[in-house]
């Protein structure tokens, strides 16, 4: 018998694996049960069942049964970015009792970001997410850039205009 996913990892200096099931549906029967096959070899320390924002009202369902088969230990929102603005999030944080660990706003891993419930509270709401568009910039503006840039900011004359539609 070869040896489990966990420790032929480890022997390979790895700390962390991923096993990915991705395409599990809910309504699937057989495979829900070869997923749970896989959890019982692999024996895994975190399931996180990965979920995009759009589901809608069938995120409660994906939600319950993924963690009655699973034991899920937290939930990943992916398309954060779009429209439905994560009321999934809600809806499965209430049918499980689990934690929004992540959330995805892109298809890159830079668009993998820890979940900030106040953050996507306003987001649902329509008032955006300051906090992560000021954190965004920092990590492309460098300190001397944004230095450069409050010294023409305080010897410029602030201006304004005003655009009226006619």
């Amino acid at each position: 018998m070869p040896a489990a996913p966990s420790a032929e990892a480890r022997l390979g200096g790895y700390d962390v694996l991923i096993l990915d099931t991705a395409g599990r549906t809910h309504i699937d029967e057989e495979l829900m049960a070869e997923t749970a096959e896989i959890k019982a070899i692999a024996k895994p320390h975190e399931i996180l069942l990965v979920v995009d924002a759009l589901t809608g009202r069938d995120a409660i369902n994906v939600a319950r049964s993924f963690d009655s088969r699973l034991d899920v230990t937290g939930i990943v929102l992916t398309r954060v970015d779009g429209d439905g603005r994560g009321g999934a999030a809600l809806s499965m944080r209430a049918a499980t009792g689990k934690p929004i660990k992540l959330i995805g706003t892109g298809e890159k891993m830079d668009g993998l970001d820890d979940f900030h419930p106040s953050r996507i509270a306003d987001r649902i709401l329509g008032m955006g997410d300051i906090v992560s568009l000021v954190e965004k910039a920092a990590e492309h503006v460098s300190a001397e850039d944004a230095q450069r840039m409050a010294k023409k900011l305080k010897r410029a004359p602030l201006t304004s205009t005003i655009c009226a539609a006619s």
